[in-house]
């Protein structure tokens, strides 16, 4: 028999199950299927599948254990479950079982694998940001003939990743489509906070300064594709959300100058990327004047959902209701695509991101420092810092010197490991095992 069609059981199969696996347990012994045929990627590729009862726990077993190759995200993180799984109590394994069904109702597109993990190679320490963002760059580049553009808010602390991933969503998206499609175009918003500062981005009126110049949304002439990303929202001044309002809705605008016979923009296949440090996921409350509380949006049935629509449904709503609550307008709230929460960095997503930053240094000398000892990533990352940004200018204090002594020798063309200890960091020439 095929494993799916343990996923694929209804109620009532999975009312039997129970029943066969309770009569097993009674008489000391579990229920087996042999030659059980599993998904593509795993080795072996038949196994025994048995279930086995134990008190109120339920177990899982593959014999012998599975290895999985393959590619699929969520079936990845099952078999790494391991050969035994425990559940508490019979429902329990029934809905992790029901989960996977979607894997073999609808499997992961290759294009939507490959552009996460180029994401995920640029952005660490946020896994579930990355894969939201991913998730919804593919439903656009999908579409034939889009109404309107893709809009997300990256929100969180800072020093993050936010504006790190709306820098590699350009790249990424013209590697995974193997063309040079999108162009990046990236606005600060800290500069935007007058009221007249909206005309650099849609062109001033006839008759008045800087009228001859280019706008900012004057770039998708050029480039139909263009990634536009906007950081600091908060720091805006709110004229500049509503020139965002028709845009991000229908998809089109009016410049203020014709050019090659039309005045009209048409934005709905580009991009749209904005980054705040507002804390939109409603932990905590805003100081100050605030909209009143709003029901929190119902949650859809299944605690365990893991279709990514409906969960970043649940996510975006409660930003949204956040955002509005921060003085935006519902209107303006309710146009966006979708709301991205950052999280804190964790001890090792600090590591992964110093080690990022010596091999960034290191380029800036002319050095290729390829990998970075865990041991001393972990030694040179502070336990506190206001941001991972404020650590650079300690490791350039402690790397410079090493950096220098290194760059006159003839391998300082080779790719290079950081080692040793925070008092004495040395670089070594990388082996071709280790590399």
């Amino acid at each position: 028999m095929e494993f799916s069609q343990f996923c694929a059981c209804g109620p009532s199969g999975y009312a039997l199950l129970k029943q066969k696996v309770d009569a097993c347990a009674r008489l000391g012994r579990s229920y087996e299927f042999a030659g059980c045929t599993l998904p593509a990627g795993c080795s072996p590729a038949q196994v025994q599948v048995g279930f086995w009862r134990t008190g109120e726990d339920y177990l899982l077993y593959f014999r012998p254990a599975v290895a999985y190759a393959g590619t699929d995200p969520r079936l990845n993180e099952f078999f790494l479950q391991g050969a035994v799984q425990r559940y508490a109590g019979f429902q329990a394994m029934a809905d992790r079982l029901r989960e996977l069904d979607r894997v073999f109702l609808h499997p992961e597109p290759r294009l939507l694998q490959t552009l996460r993990e180029e994401l995920r190679s640029r952005v660490l320490g946020q896994r579930d940001a990355v894969d939201a963002a991913a998730f919804k760059l593919w439903c656009h580049t999908c579409k034939r003939e889009p109404l309107r553009p893709l809009s997300l808010i990256f929100y969180g602390p800072t020093g993050v990743g936010k504006s790190e991933l709306g820098k590699a969503v350009a790249p990424a998206l013209n590697r995974c489509l193997g063309e040079e499609r999108y162009h990046l175009v990236w606005t600060e918003l800290n500069t935007f906070t007058q009221p007249h500062s909206v005309y650099r981005l849609t062109g001033a009126p006839p008759g008045y300064v800087g009228y001859d110049d280019d706008a900012v949304l004057e770039a998708v002439r050029r480039c139909p594709h263009t990634v536009l990303m906007f950081d600091e929202l908060d720091k805006a001044h709110p004229e500049v959300f509503k020139v965002f309002m028709s845009i991000l809705d229908e998809g089109r605008s009016t410049a203020r100058r014709e050019k090659q016979g039309s005045r009209e923009l048409d934005f709905r296949r580009c991009i749209f990327l904005f980054t705040t440090n507002t804390d939109l996921s409603g932990r905590e409350r805003r100081p100050g004047f605030a909209l009143p509380e709003q029901e929190s949006p119902p949650a859809a049935e299944g605690a365990r959902d893991l279709d990514p629509a409906r969960r970043l449904y649940r996510a975006d709503e409660s930003a949204r209701l956040a955002l509005a609550r921060s003085g935006v307008l519902r209107e303006i709230a309710g146009r966006f695509s979708g709301l991205i929460g950052f999280q804190p960095l964790d001890g090792l997503g600090r590591q992964q991101v110093t080690a990022k930053q010596i091999s960034a240094l290191g380029r800036e000398y002319g050095l290729d420092v390829a990998q970075v000892d865990p041991a001393i990533a972990q030694a040179l990352t502070p336990a506190q810092a206001i941001s991972p940004r404020s650590a650079v200018p300690m490791l350039e204090g402690l790397l410079t010197p090493v950096f220098l002594a290194h760059a006159s020798l003839p391998h300082a063309k080779t790719p290079l490991r950081l080692t040793g200890t925070p008092e004495r960091p040395y670089l070594t020439p990388m082996t071709e095992q280790s590399r």
